[in-house]
């Protein structure tokens, strides 16, 4: 676009007639418009308004040429000329520049063959536009008359003569006051959409900021949690290890004592056989050896170092509680962060196998063990019993969960829309199926490419599914529990997700339950 002194062309054009000036003058709200462009809105009606601002127009205010304005404006007129091709005068033999063209004629006029227009009663009452050379693009091509109207039901510019023919009884406006709402209208759209978007901005910039506050706090959270264990179990182990270290030197101390004792004895005993008499007394003799020596600590007197590993498998057992309770903690703010993606999921009866019962309300399945006379429809499972939400999803990121107390078996996750429904089904992901499932009463495994088996704290009674397709990740959670399932991670969702659901087979009645998606309530 050009620019004059630093002033785009966008400053120079009149709203109007949308292009650049011609005679520019300026109305008392300080809004410039072309003159006969303005003159003729205002003479247009009773009450007229600035097009731009909407402030009443003075009907006795005698406009004045903006010579600034207006030599600004000449100067882009003769740079377009300079970029563009000219529109030469129809009724020049030299082809001189053409200055106008005229609807009514359909022809362009230079300055000179323009005048008649200027003068003439009738010639004034045609239709001038700055000189274009598409001129037939201004003219009505069934009745060759200016484009003067506009079809607000077919959306279109019409002549005067279509009003009576193929848009007759329309809802039509005059052209340039139609375009000029239309403008105003697209103005308001692009100015609303430019405060979005600016809001937005606003929006980012504050979650950014309080996502670094949020960052700087969970490290200096994260740098105390694990100062605070190491410093804690360092000093447990420590301390227990000086204690069990205490209590073997004192008890070392004591075998010494007792053995020193026994020493004693053993020496007192030896004084007294060589004091022995000759001729050998056999009666002292029988009388000192039937009398015992006391050697009570001459047995298990051994110290092992192996019975201080007590002390380490003590505190490794502490620091796992320790983690454990920290693992739920983290597991639990990641779940009221991804509970704000909650949908409202409800049951697809199209999609249910025959032996699936579902709840009125569409948020309960049980497997009643009993086909039912349905319709075999494209969309229904006719083998494994399993059903889908109504509602797909495409893009962004949602969330739902599911009650599975009281179940032997039971399936959960999404699927894509594409999946084949019919016959054996195998629940992967190269299948269009991101799962996991429960089977033997308290058998669970994700079934990845090869089914992952997992090793649950708790029995669920409550599991959450998040899927986020940014990131490709599909997460399970036990939201009781507050622990992480399994996540499928770098997946590719060209397609649709649905809810999948499985109540499992009926099992002679003891799998009689039904899974119940329940509503979302961000845990505590």
């Amino acid at each position: 676009m050009a620019s004059i002194s630093g002033f785009s062309e966008k400053s120079f054009t009149c709203s109007i007639c949308l292009d650049v000036f011609t005679d520019p003058v300026t109305t008392s709200c300080g809004h410039n418009f072309c003159m006969t462009c303005i003159r003729r809105h205002r003479d247009s009606s009773l009450c007229s308004r600035c097009p731009l601002c909407g402030i009443a127009l003075d009907s006795k205010q005698d406009f004045n040429i903006n010579r600034t304005i207006r030599d600004i404006a000449e100067g882009i007129k003769r740079k377009r000329i300079q970029e563009n091709p000219e529109v030469s005068c129809d009724s020049c033999p030299k082809k001189k520049i053409a200055v106008k063209s005229c609807l009514n004629c359909g022809t362009s006029f230079c300055k000179t063959h323009l005048e008649p227009h200027e003068t003439a009663e009738k010639l004034k009452k045609h239709k001038l536009i700055n000189p274009v050379k598409n001129l037939d693009e201004y003219i009505c091509k069934n009745h060759e008359r200016p484009l003067e109207l506009y079809c607000r039901d077919d959306q279109t510019a019409i002549c005067q003569f279509c009003t009576e023919s193929d848009h007759k009884n329309h809802n039509t406006a005059p052209l340039e006051e139609e375009s000029l709402k239309l403008l105003m209208n697209q103005k308001i759209a692009v100015q609303q959409k430019i405060q979005d978007k600016m809001r937005k901005i606003k929006e980012i910039r504050h979650s950014t900021r309080f996502n670094k506050q949020a960052k700087e706090k969970e490290i200096e959270e994260n740098i105390k949690f694990f100062k605070d264990i190491f410093e804690r179990s360092n000093a447990e182990v420590l301390d227990l290890t000086e204690k069990k270290h205490k209590d073997t030197e004192r008890r070392g101390e004591e075998l010494i004592r007792g053995l020193d004792e026994e020493i004693k004895e053993l020496k007192r005993r030896q004084t007294e056989l060589e004091q022995l008499s000759n001729p050998v007394d056999f009666t002292q003799i029988i009388n000192l050896l039937c009398s015992p020596i006391c050697t009570k600590h001459s047995k298990n007197i051994c110290i092992s170092a192996h019975e201080h590993g007590g002390i380490l498998r003590k505190t490794i057992s502490w620091l796992q509680s320790v983690l454990d309770e920290k693992m739920r903690e983290t597991v639990g703010r990641e779940l009221r962060s991804i509970q704000r993606y909650a949908v409202d999921v409800t049951l697809d009866p199209d999609t249910a196998y025959p032996e699936l019962m579902l709840s009125d309300n569409g948020k309960e399945v049980r497997n009643t063990g009993k086909s039912q006379q349905i319709p075999d429809t494209p969309k229904r499972f006719d083998h494994c019993s399993c059903v889908l939400g109504k509602e797909g999803f495409s893009s962004q990121k949602f969330y739902y969960e599911v009650q599975v107390s009281g179940k032997t078996e039971w399936d959960l996750g999404v699927a894509k829309e594409s999946i084949d429904r019919k016959g054996e089904i195998g629940l992967n992901p190269e299948n269009g199926y991101w799962t996991v499932w429960l089977r033997n009463r308290d058998e669970y495994a994700a079934n990845d490419r090869l089914p992952v088996p997992l090793t649950l704290k708790e029995k669920p009674v409550k599991v959450g599914v998040f899927v986020d397709f940014d990131e490709g990740l599909i997460s399970f959670y036990d939201v009781e529990a507050r622990y992480h399932i399994y996540s499928f991670t770098g997946q590719s969702f060209p397609e649709k997700l649905y809810p999948y659901f499985s109540p499992g087979e009926y099992e002679e009645g003891q799998n009689s339950h039904p899974l119940i998606i329940t509503p979302v309530n961000s845990t505590e």
